[in-house]
Parts: structure tokens; C-alpha cells; sequence
């Protein structure tokens, strides 16, 4: 579930809706639910494997199907008071958004679009409670 940012920020904006349940509380355990590989250990197992076997399965050859890092932002009515008092914004994240093969490799990345990196997933969910409107932004970084 935590593979794709879409289904991801789903769940995680259908428990904000509740209210019972805490802003801060909700998006630390989401983050806690996701396992970030040492990245400079993958990659210089990559290569060795690479060298050494030169296999050729389709698995090794695939980018971005380890996941380098994620951000969260909540903002909106979120507060749990019955009143529509002021938006908030908080927003938690865990490792890096950066493309870190094209830093080993000394590549420059690729941009699609001139403006959306290709190793970023982005999310906008926009929900609805009692109190008013918030929206859940993700993103998912991947290797």
C-alpha cells in the first residue's frame, strides 16, 4: 500500500476525517509504517552484482522500485474542536526526495515535462469534514 502515493494519502485523508483522531499522531505512524533501504548500500550492491553476474533479469534493470523517501502536508480545518477555527499546516517527512541515482552515477536527472521529476509521485486529495474543508498533499520518492 505504501508502494503507491495515491492509495497511500487515500487512507491517510479517510482517517483525518475523524475526529477522534489526531493530526500529528496519524501522519508519525504512517511514516513509521514505511522502510527506507540504506541507499548507499544498494547501490554499491547493484553494481557489484552487476559486475560480477551481468545477469540480465528484468527486476535489475528496472529504476525507481525502492522507495527513498516520503513527505506528507495536512492543511486546513483539522483542528478536533466543533468550532471552524483556523487552518492549520504541518507536514512530517522521512528520507530524501532527491534523485540519488543520478548523483552516484554523475548523470544529470531527467525532468518530464520541464517540470516534473521522474522519480517523484505526487498527490493532492482534497477532503471534507464537519468543520470545513483540508487538503493531503504526498509525495513518494523512489530509487
Amino acid at each position: 500500500m505504501h508502494l503507491n502515493s495515491d492509495i497511500y494519502s487515500k487512507a491517510i485523508a479517510l482517517k483525518l476525517r475523524n475526529r477522534n483522531n489526531k493530526l500529528l499522531r496519524i501522519l508519525k505512524k504512517a511514516l513509521l509504517r514505511i522502510k527506507l533501504p540504506r541507499l548507499f548500500d544498494l547501490y554499491s550492491n547493484d553494481n557489484i552484482n552487476k559486475n560480477i553476474t551481468r545477469k540480465k533479469d528484468l527486476l535489475n534493470n528496472i529504476k525507481y522500485k525502492l522507495i527513498s523517501g516520503v513527505r506528507f502536508e495536512a492543511s486546513g480545518r483539522l483542528t478536533r474542536r466543533l468550532i471552524a477555527s483556523r487552518a492549520i499546516f504541518k507536514f512530517r517527512y522521512v528520507g530524501s526526495l532527491k534523485n540519488i541515482y543520478s548523483s552516484y552515477v554523475g548523470l544529470s536527472s531527467v525532468m518530464l515535462r520541464g517540470y516534473l521529476k521522474s522519480n517523484i509521485e505526487y498527490t493532492l486529495i482534497n477532503s471534507k469534514t464537519r468543520n470545513g474543508a483540508f487538503g493531503l498533499k504526498g509525495w513518494s520518492g523512489s530509487y
